[in-house]
């Protein structure tokens, strides 16, 4: 049942209203207004409350002020009873936080209605409140921000995501200006996007836009501001909704940076394929083609777009597709492999060879998902090849036919230069010979023994070439010994020639001793040809360890550095200021190494201004051993 409270300070006073009242509601009566005020701060308060205009202690009016800071003018109507009053008193009254006010004698349906009225405005009071609060619970429970604005541009409401957005509370921004409050701005040009109130449409945030907080930090949002009608043609205020894009912005700057780099990383990949002179081409499991190089476009006459998704069968056409298909199969069949196809029908006429890898492409579930190809056209190369091939076989045969005339020439002349060279020495013996014929008779002995040696070095030469190297046979010898023979020789054939022997150490060894005299000879007498006249040419022998090293040592001009390298060729010479009387062809030096390979040795060369030039020759003691081979 709802209740009345009434307060007045005499029992009787008010006896007929609670007599009245109490027909229809439950009437409590309190005889001053501190015990009205201490029982109103602990419980429910009444429907309605009567006072008497005057209370004793505190006024009628007094009271009215103390409810009126727990309770606001609707949630607890007051009604005022009094003795008949002057208007300025129920002016004063209403100020002082009264609803209504009667004036004694009242009319006892008079006092029932105006208690009746009260109990609807309570009841409508709590109604307002029951909506106030499920609009409050709704708007606190939205994720947008959302602020409203009366017609004059005036914040009435922040809901937490706005308070929390925007930096204000509700209480700091209540009738502030709502462009003060909610700061929004054009990201690019800094403008104000909040138009002045009031509009008649809802408007959006279009583009970048940034709300200023109330610390100054800015926000990335997204939103719309629209107005609010009580009517068609009534506009009382504006909603502006908004929410906080940060996330969104960041997730869309990187996606942008990322698609930026992978544009970039996409040209450069570009750039890098097209550079490659082999043609690159990436074919699906259909048997289409997917990314292809510059080349391509080249070989083909087919633009990069152009040949995407287009079948290899009708690029290359049907005659390159039936020799190429086979490995087509093996790579779609998730097979890498390479290899070399010649004479491939090319589609613009005539035939290529080719050079092809195919890198087998696969995916989870899909084994045969596709595969790289580097393709190669190797038909200039492939001719080049063969015609080297057939020009190093026409060289080599020429070489071989060659070599094999010289042999069989100087072979032919030793027998001829032997006959020569027995008769001289017949003529020479005899005692009748005029002085005249003795000189011819030598010069007779010194050509033929010049033809003979240059018989011997061609028949050595031709060995070397052909015989896989010069044949020896070992024996012990000293070297010490054969030394002092061999520069004997020599300085008989060169009397003005200036000889010095050194020996040191062990000579003794395994090696063919005709082979080493040749050796030690055609050193000393290369010596003596191209070294300084007059100067002595110096021949060491050590033999403190294994191998044993020769060395032959003149002072002269040193060899010119370009001519070292090819010096143990054959034909080849240290200086062109030769000897014309020697008739040498070049053949010395080659000789000498081909038999110090074949001792296993090793022979060197080192030729400077001031210091001359030494050859060095190494040879094992004993020929080293075989390794031993197992069935």
């Amino acid at each position: 049942m709802p209740s009345v409270w009434l307060v007045d300070d005499s029992p009787t006073h008010l006896a007929r209203a609670r007599e009245l009242l109490s027909r229809h509601y439950a009437v409590e009566t309190f005889r001053d207004a501190e015990q009205m005020l201490g029982r109103l701060s602990l419980r429910q308060p009444p429907e309605v409350l009567l006072l008497d205009w005057q209370l004793p202690g505190i006024s009628g009016l007094a009271a009215c002020r103390a409810v009126r800071e727990h309770y606001d003018e609707v949630s607890l109507p007051i009604l005022v009873l009094s003795h008949p009053g002057t208007v300025a008193d129920f002016t004063e009254g209403l100020q002082a936080g009264a609803n209504d006010h009667i004036a004694k004698p009242y009319h006892d349906a008079e006092l029932l209605a105006r208690v009746a009225s009260l109990q609807r405005i309570r009841a409508q009071s709590e109604r307002l409140k029951e909506r106030e609060a499920y609009l409050f619970t709704t708007l606190a429970s939205i994720g947008d921000a959302v602020i409203t604005a009366d017609r004059a541009g005036r914040v009435v409401l922040l809901n937490p995501a706005a308070e929390r957005l925007t930096g204000w509370t509700t209480r700091e921004a209540w009738q502030h200006p709502a462009v003060e409050v909610c700061r929004i701005i054009d990201a690019t040009t800094r403008v104000p996007r909040v138009p002045a109130l009031p509009f008649d449409e809802a408007q959006g945030f279009s583009g970048p836009t940034l709300l200023l907080r109330k610390d100054g930090t800015e926000v990335p949002i997204e939103g719309s501001i629209a107005p609010i009608r009580t009517s068609p043609h009534d506009i009382s205020g504006a909603v502006l909704i908004f929410r906080d894009v940060t996330a969104q912005t960041q997730v869309r700057e990187r996606n942008e940076a990322l698609t930026a780099r992978l544009r970039a990383s996409e040209a450069e990949q570009a750039t890098l394929l097209d550079a490659i002179p082999v043609l690159v081409s990436f074919v699906n499991a259909d048997e289409r083609y997917g990314r292809v190089n510059k080349a391509y476009e080249e070989w083909f006459g087919i633009s990069q777009d152009g040949l995407r998704d287009q079948k290899i069968r009708d690029v290359i056409g049907e005659a390159a597709y039936a020799v190429m298909s086979p490995f087509v199969k093996r790579g779609l069949a998730g097979e890498s492999l390479s290899f070399e196809q010649h004479d491939v029908p090319y589609r613009l006429g005539g035939k290529r060879d080719v050079k092809v890898s195919f890198i087998a492409h696969s995916e989870p579930g899909q084994p045969g998902a596709g595969y790289v190809a580097l393709l190669q056209d190797i038909t200039v190369e492939r001719k080049l090849e063969q015609e080297r091939e057939l020009h190093a076989r026409r060289l080599q045969e020429q070489a071989e036919f060659e070599q094999q005339l010289i042999g069989i020439v100087s072979h032919d002349l030793r027998n001829p230069l032997g006959a020569i060279h027995l008769g001289a020495e017949r003529l020479k013996r005899k005692e009748a010979l005029a002085p005249s014929a003795i000189r011819t008779v030598d010069r007779i002995l010194e050509s033929a023994a010049r033809a003979v040696r240059l018989v011997r070095e061609l028949l050595d030469f031709t060995q070397a070439r052909l015989g896989g190297g010069i044949r020896i046979e070992r024996a012990p010898m000293d070297l010490h010994a054969l030394g002092r023979t061999a520069l004997e020789e020599v300085e008989e054939a060169n009397p003005a020639a200036r000889v010095e022997l050194t020996t040191r150490g062990d000579g003794r060894g395994a090696w063919d001793a005709d082979r080493l005299s040749q050796v030690l000879q055609n050193l000393v007498m290369n010596a003596v040809k191209y070294g300084q006249p007059g100067a002595p040419i110096l021949v060491e022998i050590e033999g403190d360890g294994d191998p044993v090293t020769l060395r032959v040592h003149n002072e002269g001009p040193p060899i010119p550095p370009e001519r070292l390298q090819g010096l143990f060729q054959p034909l080849q010479r240290g200086s062109d200021a030769v000897d014309v009387t020697s008739r040498s062809v070049g053949l010395g030096l080659f000789i000498v190494k081909a038999i110090v390979d074949a001792h296993q040795g090793h022979i060197d060369v080192r030729s400077s201004r001031g210091e001359g030039t030494t050859f060095t020759v190494s040879l094992p003691r004993q020929a080293p051993a075989r390794p031993e081979t197992r069935g």
